[in-house]
């Protein structure tokens, strides 16, 4: 009977030291994260190649004590998506703001060209830019106005490309503000098999950009027109 009796006892002297244990390491875990400050970040659930568009999918968020924080590191999923990866990013690695580009970077140009498209810089002025009303995001038509290459033929204006995204006036790639911005260049984002047309027709011609308006979605393309139809 003693025996028994010593047993329980141990068993519930055991059972008490655990759970005091327990409560112990429960405490020092709780003091532990308070004194770490645990701060919920962006990883990379798996590796991902460098000059890739990112979106919230990738990410994950792991808590890390505020210590490990890098400088760098983006704390908002929101602020990676839409943006591209500049280099190599391993799986479980924090998001560092100098490792993307982001669109309102002057670097993200290359990332904004359309498939099959090149970005191709026009000179521009005062009037053939549209008054320096023409702003990053707008579309614009490219007609070109060109001499005969021989005395019989007939000075001709013609569209040389339609609906083309503008990239960059001068060197802003995003809307700056709604007054105008007077510069000497726009860069348009152009289709592979308009490219060599607009290059020349900027070069031999003299070429205009004719703003369209927002969310046009007309197809109509315009005519071309010769100087003896004034005469007509």
């Amino acid at each position: 009977m003693k025996g028994k009796k010593l047993f329980f006892l141990s068993l519930i002297l055991a059972l008490a030291a655990a759970g005091a244990v327990y409560l112990y390491l429960v405490q020092l875990e709780a003091r532990s994260k308070a004194a770490a400050e645990l701060v919920p970040v962006p990883v990379a659930k798996e590796e991902i190649p460098a000059r890739v568009k990112l979106d919230a999918s990738m990410f994950t968020t792991i808590e890390l004590p505020k210590t490990a924080l890098h400088a760098d590191a983006i704390l908002d999923i929101g602020e990676i998506a839409g943006a591209y990866s500049r280099e190599r990013m391993a799986a479980g690695e924090q998001v560092l703001s100098s490792r993307l580009v982001f669109a309102q970077s002057k670097a993200a140009l290359a990332y904004q060209i359309s498939p099959r498209h090149r970005a191709v810089t026009v000179p521009v002025n005062n009037v053939s830019g549209v008054a320096g009303f023409i702003l990053p995001g707008d579309y614009v038509d490219a007609v070109v106005t060109i001499d005969p290459p021989t005395a019989e033929g007939e000075t001709l204006t013609k569209v040389v490309a339609d609906k083309l995204k503008v990239l960059a006036v001068g060197q802003y790639i995003r809307e700056q503000t709604a007054e105008q911005l007077v510069v000497d260049t726009v860069t348009l984002d152009v289709p592979l098999n308009a490219v060599t047309a607009l290059i020349q027709a900027s070069e031999r011609g003299s070429l205009r950009l004719v703003l369209r308006p927002v969310s046009d979605s007309d197809s109509t393309v315009l005519p071309a027109y010769r100087i003896g139809q004034f005469h007509q």
